[in-house]
Parts: structure tokens; sequence; C-alpha cells
């Protein structure tokens, strides 16, 4: 845009920063989120200078920044969405007064708080919706060829290459990501030179994925994006909001599946078995009988926000989870963690919270269908995903990140659209 001054030029470029933490930056300094041993699940509840540094100074940028537009911050407000994250994040602070390990609960939600107010403020009040879009393709892509690169030159682990990650599971979710947001970029970039690079940078992406043999996300990769350009294209043309079509299509998707998993006696053992050579999902369904058993003991409430996993050796994931449980910082669903640290009141609104960016999404189907297909496609894949891993008002995690950033992409591009036709 025309007469931006230097703070502009960083406010605009402040997402693409929070993003390129957990992608490139945080990789090369910190150790495996998931832990190998009780020692370094007791040392992932100590805090940690680095992240404290950089979200700490990356939010006094922001402010600073931002400038007038804080003077609307208010016009936020109007969105559903913000209210009921701000109900989530109450909850998480209140749960401070519950919690085993208050001091821990307190900073991991502090933490929490300044990372959601800087994906809320730059990315509402972003310039322009599309140029952002550009700057994180351009992150994504260079992600993308950091890891091509790191494939080559480092050796796999005995289950997969995990490229510039500790896991191989990281890499497959980047990948994955990845993919979607050059699936966009094909579908706005003009000329056949952008739109064969876009190709070359997917296909890069998508042979990275395989490498690392990450099925979860190379599954939904292929799935999720199929699924919101129907949604999407539907609601175009048949002018149907595109929220009513998926949720319509999963409760229907549900009860097809109950139907056909009873006729033909197909079950939730037999799809692991189908898809990880493996009845327990990879050794999952032990983790989740532990963590439903401790759910039960505070069903209402939870155990606190951020206050079971690694908080140190007099914790109950400490001492009564059994085998390699004890091993573990996440329950490895989304979901069952938001139950265990804020119980049916936490997952009542964490589903708000996805309902309302469903159905804020569809909003900007009728201004641009490219972005609502890539805030569909990251908003489905997030939701899924959590399923078998968890994100959900986790720290960074990188799919958290994703998911705020396809939830409130649709008010600045709505606010962009607003900008131009006053213009």
């Amino acid at each position: 845009m025309h007469g931006q001054t230097l703070l502009d030029r960083i406010f605009n470029w402040i997402p693409v920063l929070l993003l390129a933490y957990p992608m490139l930056i945080s990789p090369f300094f910190l150790v495996s989120s998931g832990g190998e041993d009780t020692a370094a699940n007791i040392s992932a509840s100590k805090s940690n200078a680095l992240n404290q540094l950089f979200w700490i100074c990356l939010f006094m940028v922001l402010l600073v920044s931002a400038g007038r537009r804080l003077l609307n911050a208010f016009t936020v407000l109007k969105s559903p969405l913000i209210w009921i994250l701000m109900l989530y994040l109450l909850l998480a602070v209140t749960s401070v007064l519950w919690s085993h390990a208050p001091g821990i609960a307190f900073r991991r939600v502090v933490l929490q708080i300044i990372i959601v107010m800087s994906l809320v403020i730059s990315v509402s009040f972003t310039d322009d919706a599309r140029s952002l879009l550009s700057r994180l393709m351009l992150l994504m892509n260079t992600v993308v060829l950091m890891n091509a690169v790191a494939v080559v030159l480092l050796p796999p682990t005995p289950i997969g290459h995990a490229g510039i990650y500790t896991q191989k599971n990281n890499l497959g979710a980047v990948m994955a990501l990845a993919m979607m947001f050059n699936i966009y970029g094909f579908l706005v970039s003009r000329g056949f030179l952008k739109r064969f690079g876009m190709l070359i940078i997917s296909a890069l992406a998508f042979g990275l994925l395989v490498l690392s043999q990450s099925k979860t996300s190379l599954g939904l990769a292929v799935l999720m994006p199929v699924i919101a350009y129907i949604a999407v294209g539907m609601a175009f043309l048949f002018r149907i909001n595109a929220a009513l079509l998926l949720i319509f299509g999963a409760v229907t998707g549900a009860v097809l599946l109950s139907f056909l998993s009873l006729l033909t006696r197909f079950g939730f053992s037999d799809l692991s078995l189908f898809l990880f050579n493996d009845e327990t999902y990879t050794g999952r369904t032990f983790i989740w009988a532990f963590v439903v058993d401790v759910i039960s003991r505070a069903p209402v409430l939870g155990q606190g926000y951020a206050s079971f996993w690694a908080t140190g050796s007099d914790s109950i994931a400490f001492r009564e989870a059994p085998g390699f449980v004890i091993l573990l910082i996440q329950a490895h669903n989304g979901y069952l963690d938001v139950m265990l640290e804020l119980g049916i009141v936490g997952i009542s609104l964490l589903f708000l919270v996805i309902l309302t960016a469903l159905f804020s999404a569809a909003r900007v189907v009728s201004l641009d269908y490219r972005i609502a297909f890539l805030c569909y496609s990251l908003i489905l894949f997030v939701t899924c995903h959590n399923m078998l891993e968890s994100a959900w008002f986790r720290s960074f995690s990188l799919n958290w990140l994703i998911f705020l950033l396809a939830a409130l992409l649709p008010h600045a591009v709505v606010r962009t659209w607003d900008n131009r036709s006053q213009n």
C-alpha cells in the first residue's frame, strides 16, 4: 500500500514472525515437545527464557507498531469469536485457583494470552488480507525448501524423515499446511510461471510429507482441501451458508459411518488396524484410557489450564501414568486434553470457538471464494488433526496458531473489502 511507514511495514509482518517461530526459529533452539524420558518430561515443566523473551518482545513491538490501529481495537469485539476466546482465557486464568501447580499454570496462561492477543490484533488489523497471505506463502515456501535440504543432508529417524524438526509428525504437519497455502497460491496466481512455481513447491511439499511417513497429516492434506473446495463451491454457486453445509455433512457422515459400522462390524480398532497396522492407534488408546479416568475425577472444571502434563514429579501424570505414558506431555487428542484441563465447561467453549470459526469463514465466500477455501481447508485440517494430536490453546503450537489465523482472517478480508469500497 502507498504511504506506509516503517512501523506499518513492521506491523504487517508480525503474523509472519508469529508463525515463523514454531516453524523456523524454535526447531533450532528447543528440544522435542514430545519428550523422550522422564528427565525431559520434568524439564518441560520449567520456564523457557527463549520463549518468554521472544513473545514478550514481539508483543511489545506489536503494540508500538500498531499505533493508531489500537484506537479501533473495540471493533474486533463485534466478532462472537473474540468473546468466546476471551471467555476461554478467563476460565483458564480462573483455573489457577484449583490447579495443583498454580505457578506453572499462571505462567502458561499469561503466555497464551500474549499469543492470542498478538494474533488477534495483527491479523484483524492488517492493511491488506491478500498481501498478508502472500507474505505467509513466502514463509511456507522457505520452510519447504529448507526442509528439502535437510532431508537430503540428514539421515531419517527410525520411523520417517523429520527434516529440521525432531519428530517426523512435525514435518508432516508443516508440509501439509504448506500444500494448502500453495494450492491457494495456485488459484490466485496469474501467469504460467507463477502457477508452475506453485505446483513445483506443492509437489515438493507433498514429497516431503510422504517421506515423513506421517499418515494422519498425509490423509488430511488430501481430504480436507477436497471437502473445503466442494463446500465453498456449492455455497458460492447456490448461495448456501458453507458452515451449515459442512455441519450437515459432518452429522450425516457420522450417522452413516455409525450405521455402516454396525452393519459390517467394522469398529474403531479395525479402522486403526487398517490405517496404522495396529489396533491401538499406535498406543494412543492406552493414553486415552488413563486420561478419561483422570477426567472423571473433575469432569466439570478439570485439573486446571496446562496443569496436568509436564508439571513436575508431583503431578498426577508423573505419579500415576502407566508405562510409556509417563514420558508424554500430551494426550495425543486435543479434545481430551481440553476436558482434562478445563472439563465440560472448557470443551463446550472450544466447540463454540470451532463453530464461530466456521461461520466466520462463510462470510468470505461471496467476497473471495479462494480465501474462503483456504480458511476452511486450514480449519478442517486442524479440527481433525486434533483427534490424534493435541494443539488446542497449547502454547505456540503451529496448528493452534494456524487455526487462529484461519478463524481471524475473515475479519481482515471484510475490513479490506470495506476499505476498498470506501476508497
